[in-house]
């Protein structure tokens, strides 16, 4: 069964930040990334899932 992730979350696990260091990405500019995307789907919520959803954007894992 496959939980959700918060954005906070995402950024602090540890697989997570090895693929960025790896990749050479900068943790803070994939936080701005995904923020960026969480932000777009506040403002098109037809995009989520659901309306609640698009409220609490997470990723799955």
């Amino acid at each position: 069964m496959a939980t959700d992730m918060t954005i906070s979350e995402v950024l602090r696990d540890p697989l997570i930040r090895q693929v960025l260091r790896a990749d050479g990405i900068a943790p803070d500019v994939f936080s701005a990334a995904l923020k960026q995307a969480a932000a777009g789907l506040r403002r098109s919520p037809g995009l989520a899932r659901s309306s609640t959803e698009a409220q609490n954007v997470s990723i799955s894992r």
